[in-house]
């Protein structure tokens, strides 16, 4: 069978750190033929790279700035481009018959989202999957696992804290522009925790409480107050802040804390006793990945089989669905409340002076 010819379009950071990595060991299954990009000189900055990491047929790349321009080189593809640029960049590869990687976020409303899955629906032979690569961290599996298993009992309550000074190396602003982005932190870095929460805990979920401190540009701090059945999760995310980055899942048998970055470092799992049942690392269980580069070949292999009929996705476009309409009740829904900004108010001292 011959190998899936892939088309990465969006060749910036994430397309080169991530899915680019990800190729050389799929030799036979995968093979790039496009990088496709508005700005010709990151596609040739992603070919360069990929010539470094030792990818087949470089020589053959066909380097591009639209889709369009090159419908005959591909059949599927990684679409990496700008959130807000989602919607505009997959719906015509989809209705031209080519299955699509889509990174997360699915879109930045809940229209774009729903409006992309009903036309991959309409197209049964084209696949539309989501990029949620979290869900092959070990530990993150590990959880799921005794989640399902019921070896933390009934879950009480979820604590999330992900936050550090952004660390990132862009090559555009796409990132804090919000007509780009579409959000700030709890679109980028929320996106993930919250396809995870919902992969880990199922889709019924209520926006209790959610805060960030946009003003009307890219959040950089927010928090939320999620209910999923009768499991609260407290979430926290920062650009600025040094919060650390761990997740504790607390049941009434047993509680686990991990690490939420990759890889997770040391996890622990403690009866509600107090004895001690796990502390340190955890080895990676198929399809889970035990390393960086292998995380996306992983994923990339998945996509192909599914392309082919040969598996089920790890992450479809009902994921990337759900994903979106809890990212917009959190920015627009009802439990929304506004946080602490003193310097933008305005009144009078005690001294009756005005400030």
């Amino acid at each position: 069978m011959p190998p899936l010819r892939l088309a990465i379009v969006g060749c910036g950071a994430a397309a080169r750190a991530c899915h680019l990595t990800g190729l050389p060991p799929l030799n036979g299954r995968v093979q790039l033929t496009a990088l496709i990009d508005r700005d010709p000189r990151q596609a040739e900055d992603a070919l360069a790279l990929y010539r470094e990491l030792g990818g087949t047929d470089a020589e053959k790349v066909v380097l591009a700035t639209d889709p369009a321009e090159v419908p005959d080189a591909f059949d599927a593809a990684v679409v990496v481009v700008p959130h807000t640029k989602h919607a505009e960049t997959v719906e015509p590869l989809l209705t031209a018959g080519k299955h699509v990687l889509l990174e997360k976020p699915m879109a930045t409303s809940v229209a774009d989202a729903r409006r992309l899955a009903e036309v991959a629906q309409a197209h049964p032979d084209t696949l539309l999957a989501m990029a949620h690569p979290r869900r092959l961290f070990p530990a993150y599996a590990w959880i799921r696992r005794m989640i399902q298993a019921g070896d933390l009992g009934e879950l009480c309550r979820v604590e999330w804290t992900e936050g550090h000074p952004y660390a990132w190396e862009p090559v555009s602003w796409s990132m804090f522009d919000r007509r780009l982005a579409g959000g700030g932190v709890l679109t980028d870095t929320a996106s993930h925790v919250f396809d995870t929460l919902l992969w880990w805990l199922g889709p019924t979920v209520e926006v209790v409480d959610y805060r960030d401190n946009s003003l009307g540009g890219v959040e950089t701090d927010a928090t939320a107050h999620l209910r999923f059945g009768t499991v609260d999760v407290f979430a926290e995310f920062s650009r600025l802040r040094a919060l650390g980055i761990s997740c504790t899942v607390v049941g009434t048998k047993a509680t686990a804390t991990i690490g939420t970055d990759f890889p997770a470092g040391e996890c622990t799992l403690t009866t509600a006793s107090g004895e001690v049942l796990h502390r340190g690392d955890i080895d990676p269980v198929a399809p889970a990945q035990g390393e960086w580069e292998l995380l996306f070949t992983e994923q990339l292999a998945n996509f192909a089989a599914a392309c082919r009929g040969q598996a089920a996705l790890h992450s479809d476009a009902a994921d990337g669905v759900r994903v979106v309409e809890l990212l917009q009740e959190c920015y627009q829904g009802a439990a929304r409340t506004p946080w602490p900004q003193p310097w933008t108010t305005r009144g009078t001292d005690n001294a009756g002076v005005t400030r």
